[in-house]
């Protein structure tokens, strides 16, 4: 499967966009899986603005209130520098791409087997607040983050914003990081 750590690209450009102070992390399942093609990679934090980044659109409406990003006619620059200015990082549960072809089963055990990792990567970084943002994460983390002493922001999952469920992920968003506020 993998060896358990991030790949440097992943990790290089989240690094560019650390904030000084997380004040908001935000946990997501894992980076996106390229299916072995580099050429393809996409991530929250590259600067190519992709149709297919929903975790990146839904958290710059539910923080930046702009709805709808033309990928045809920006990167993702400004929002970045935005959202790291208001002290919002984004870590993944799994630190390596588990989406894709892999059987559910799989994705389900390397979220139970990466929960401790996690949350000791969330405790390093002494975040203000806490947001999970798929649901199926949130059922692994929420013990562990709470038992840490960790500022979980909410006491239920938040649907990953695909499709349909993208307006449920931004009110559910804002009502958790409205706790912050």
């Amino acid at each position: 499967m993998n060896d358990g750590l991030e790949d440097e690209w992943y990790s290089r450009l989240r690094q560019d966009w650390k904030p000084e102070h997380v004040r908001l992390l935000l946990i997501g399942e894992s980076a996106p899986d390229d299916g072995g093609d580099q050429s393809k990679r996409r991530f929250f934090y590259a600067e190519k603005l992709s149709g297919q980044d929903a975790l990146f659109r839904g958290v710059v409406e539910a923080v930046l209130g702009v709805p709808h990003l033309d990928s045809k006619s920006e990167t993702k620059t400004k929002w970045l520098a935005q959202l790291r200015d208001r002290g919002i990082f984004l870590i993944d549960l799994v630190p390596f791409p588990v989406k894709g072809a892999e059987k559910k089963r799989l994705r389900a055990s390397a979220r139970r087997d990466s929960a401790a990792g996690c949350v000791a990567r969330a405790a390093a970084l002494n975040p203000d607040g806490i947001i999970v943002c798929h649901k199926p994460s949130f059922r692994e983390l929420r013990g562990p983050l709470i038992s840490a002493g960790l500022p979980l922001l909410h006491d239920e999952g938040i649907n990953f914003p695909l499709g349909n469920w993208r307006e449920s992920f931004v009110a559910d968003f804002r009502q958790a990081y409205a706790d912050l506020n």
